[in-house]
């Protein structure tokens, strides 16, 4: 996924057309497909993904991510990568793989972080490890998905966590479901503030969503997605709030100025195209 990181789209973004009369239009023709086919879509694609994977994680015993990150952090890579295989082997699907072993590991290993388990070094390694067998197992989770819109639609979301942040594994795993849905992902891992605003004010951009870890960030993540609605191309942007911050207080993206929160990639796929639904309706009105 490099091709999108540092602020750049991936492969199927048009750059030269942010903006123009002939994306509008495309805008203007997708209002219908996105109230009549991907909502409906989406929420029966959710519910069934949600059910299965849920299925699929009870499965999966707490132990068993707790011998994935020790495998991890032991640089024991063999080991972690035969655990994914039989799990793989044995009916776990990729996006369950993804949601339920790796996202709960890279959970785990900021616990150990926090409780001085492990130190910063170590911790960056495995988040980096599991990052790494989250691009391997990439080609896979996309082929198992299927995009709800045809090229030439597009929808463009960025992601980016807030400057000074030091992981970006959320931010990579909600640009692999956005980019397995079809949308034009700009990724910004890490920024410097300058980077993210620029990004901002130089694309158009249908979603910002924006990973938040902590406390001390909610004021500058605030000013940001104030800067985003005041300065952005798309005067209807939609604001989208994620990181662990917000597991246990959801409430906290109102008071950053955000439209709303999930808690996993799923469910912000959701949440975006309801957006977008939201602001075509207010555009034709």
């Amino acid at each position: 996924m490099e091709e999108a990181q540092k602020g750049y789209a991936d492969e199927s973004a048009d750059s030269s057309n942010q903006g123009s009369p002939s994306e509008n239009n495309n805008q203007n023709h997708l209002l219908p497909l996105v109230e009549a086919e991907i909502i409906p879509r989406l929420m029966q694609a959710h519910s069934h993904r949600e059910n299965k994977n849920a299925n699929e994680a009870k499965l999966l015993p707490a132990d068993e991510v707790v011998a994935f990150t020790q495998a991890i952090l032991l640089q024991d890579y063999t080991v972690a990568n035969e655990q994914i295989t039989k799990l793989r082997s044995h009916g776990l699907t990729t996006d369950a793989v993804y949601l339920y072993l790796l996202t709960p590991a890279a959970r785990y290993l900021g616990e150990l972080w926090e409780s001085d388990a492990c130190n910063f070094t170590e911790v960056t390694l495995g988040m980096w490890r599991i990052q790494q067998l989250m691009y391997d197992l990439s080609p896979v989770f996309h082929a198992s998905r299927k995009p709800l819109v045809t090229p030439g639609k597009q929808r463009c979301i960025l992601i980016a966590t807030l400057p000074g942040s030091q992981h970006s594994f959320g931010l990579s795993m909600l640009s692999e479901f956005f980019r397995s849905e079809g949308w034009t992902v700009l990724a910004i891992p890490a920024p410097d503030q300058r980077e993210l605003l620029e990004a901002l004010v130089n694309n158009w951009l249908d979603v910002f969503a924006l990973s938040i870890s902590l406390d001390s960030e909610l004021d500058n993540a605030k000013n940001i997605i104030e800067f985003a609605r005041k300065r952005s191309c798309n005067p209807e942007i939609s604001v989208i709030a994620g990181g662990p911050l917000f597991i246990n207080n959801p409430e906290l993206a109102e008071l950053v100025g955000a439209d709303g929160t999930s808690i996993d990639a799923p469910g912000a796929l959701l949440l975006a195209a309801q957006l977008l639904k939201e602001q075509h309706e207010v555009s034709f009105n």
